[in-house]
C-alpha cells in the first residue's frame, strides 16, 4: 500500500504535494479572497481566480469544464451571497448560490478526485445556545434564510465530496473592500448616531487571520469540519467602540440597540459565537483573540 494513502484516507495535505501546486479559488474578489490570495501565494502556490461573471458556480456545466481545463490541486470556494437581508428578500438566490454552488463544486471535485475547501458562517446555527458553539453542536434551524441555505451549502458538500474541508467563519473584517470599519469611520456621527446592536454575541474575525489558518489547515490531511474565528465574545457595538477610540472618532457617533428594534428583514441569531475546538485539538489554532487582532488590523490602516 502507497505511503501516502492507507483505507481510501490520503495522509498528505493538498499544500504539502510536491511540485507547482494551483489552486483554483472561487469568490476571490470578496473580502475574505482579497487576503487568501496573497496568503497562498507566499506559500509558493499559484492561484486561478475566474469572477463570477467567467464562472458560475450555480452552472455545473461551466463549473465542471473550468476544473477539467484548469486542473488545479485543490478548489477554494468563498463565493457566496453574503447579503443576509437580501438572501430573506430573495430567497431562491440565497440557495442558488449558497447551495445549489457548492453542490455544483462538490460534485466536479469529487468527479476529479481533487479536495475542496468551502468557507461556511456562524450563522448556521440557531443561536439558542449560551456557550460557544464546537464544531460537533447541532445546529438546530437557522433563523434566517442565510443560514438555512449555507447549511444545506455544508450537507451537500459533506454528502458528495469525499475530500472536503468545511471552514465557519463570522464577522469578516479586512483590507481589500470596504468593510464593517469603513462604514463605522464615516459613519459615526453624533447628530445621526449609528446604530449598534448591543443584545447579539459574535466573534469578529480578521481576514488575515483567517487566511493564514485556512493555508494551515490546507497543509493537513485532516478534512471535516473547522472554526476559525476570533476568539472570545462581543457585540457590534463593542467592535464600535475600540474602532472609535482607536481612531480617534467620536464614541457619540454611535448608539446601542436591541436587534429586533432595526426592523431589518433577516432575523439575526442572538448568540453565534465559535470555538476552534478542531482546531485546538488537532494543534493548528491560529486564532488569536478578537480585540488584539483588532487593533493589529486598526494599527495597519493608519501606516
Amino acid at each position: 500500500m502507497s505511503s501516502s494513502a492507507m483505507n481510501g484516507v490520503d495522509w498528505v495535505g493538498p499544500l504539502k504535494q510536491e511540485g507547482e501546486l494551483l489552486a483554483l479559488v472561487f469568490g476571490a474578489s470578496g473580502l475574505l479572497g482579497y487576503a487568501l490570495g496573497p496568503a497562498l501565494r507566499m506559500r509558493g502556490v499559484r492561484v486561478t481566480a475566474p469572477r463570477s461573471a467567467e464562472v458560475d458556480i450555480t452552472d455545473f456545466g461551466a463549473v465542471a469544464a473550468t476544473i477539467d481545463e484548469d486542473r488545479p490541486h485543490l478548489v477554494i470556494n468563498l463565493a457566496a451571497e453574503s447579503g443576509v437581508d437580501r438572501c430573506e428578500v430573495d430567497p431562491d438566490r440565497a440557495f442558488r448560490v449558497n447551495a445549489l454552488g457548492p453542490h455544483n463544486l462538490a460534485l466536479a471535485c469529487a468527479a476529479a478526485d481533487i479536495p475542496l475547501l468551502h468557507v461556511s458562517t456562524d450563522y448556521v446555527f440557531d443561536g439558542r445556545q449560551t456557550r460557544p458553539y464546537r464544531e460537533s453542536d447541532p445546529t438546530g434551524t437557522p433563523p434566517n434564510t442565510y443560514g438555512q441555505a449555507k447549511l444545506l451549502g455544508e450537507v451537500l458538500v459533506r454528502r458528495h465530496a469525499r475530500r472536503h474541508y468545511i471552514v465557519r467563519v463570522a464577522a469578516l473584517y479586512g483590507a481589500g473592500r470596504q468593510d464593517v470599519v469603513d462604514w463605522l469611520i464615516e459613519g459615526a456621527d453624533p447628530k445621526a448616531p449609528l446604530p449598534l446592536i448591543v443584545d447579539c454575541a459574535l466573534s469578529p474575525t480578521w481576514t488575515v487571520e483567517v487566511a493564514e489558518q485556512i493555508v494551515a489547515i490546507l497543509e493537513t490531511p485532516y478534512y471535516g469540519t473547522y472554526h476559525a474565528t476570533g476568539d472570545g465574545t462581543c457585540s457590534w457595538y463593542d467592535v464600535a467602540r475600540v474602532v472609535l477610540e482607536n481612531q480617534g472618532g467620536d464614541p457619540d457617533g454611535i448608539r446601542g440597540v436591541k436587534g429586533a428594534d432595526l426592523g431589518r428583514p433577516a432575523r439575526r441569531p442572538t448568540y453565534s459565537v465559535l470555538e476552534n475546538h478542531h482546531l485546538r485539538l488537532r494543534g493548528i489554532d491560529r486564532m488569536g483573540p478578537w480585540r488584539p487582532a483588532l487593533e493589529r488590523y486598526l494599527a495597519t490602516r493608519k501606516g
